[in-house]
């Protein structure tokens, strides 16, 4: 039985997130994730009806198959629990103080990243961030 992929809806225009898409594309052996853009409209309707821009260029949101959605450092743990090589990090990350401090760090991250950098990856290809209908 092949789960379902959860949607990661990351900001295009940031660099490190498209870096941090491409490295957990990568052990991501069992295809369980889904890239897209959030911050093409179409997509992020699609995919997260009602989600504001603002979310996305603030943290990463994750789209479970049933709809429900996660952001930032809990989206990160949500990611955790359907990669195998991210499971101990997800089991660490929910201890309280460690996730506070998980919480703390992420959004200390995001809000010194840099925006609209040189785009040389696979991920800023156009359109390669559209998932196909049947994905859906």
């Amino acid at each position: 039985m092949r789960i379902a992929p959860l949607i990661v809806l990351i900001d295009g225009g940031c660099p490190m997130c498209r870096r941090t898409a491409r490295l957990l594309r990568a052990v991501d052996w069992l295809g369980r994730l889904t890239f897209a853009d959030g911050t093409n409209a179409a997509l992020r309707n699609q995919w997260a009806p009602g989600l504001p821009e603002e979310a996305v260029l603030r943290e990463m949101n994750v789209v479970s198959p049933s709809g429900a959605r996660a952001g930032g450092y809990e989206g990160f743990l949500q990611i955790a629990t359907v990669v195998p090589l991210l499971w101990p990090a997800g089991l660490l990350g929910r201890i309280p103080g460690i996730r506070h401090l998980g919480r703390a760090a992420y959004r200390w991250i995001a809000a010194r990243r840099l925006r609209d950098g040189r785009c040389t990856d696979d991920l800023c290809a156009p359109g390669h961030l559209s998932l196909p209908r049947n994905q859906r």
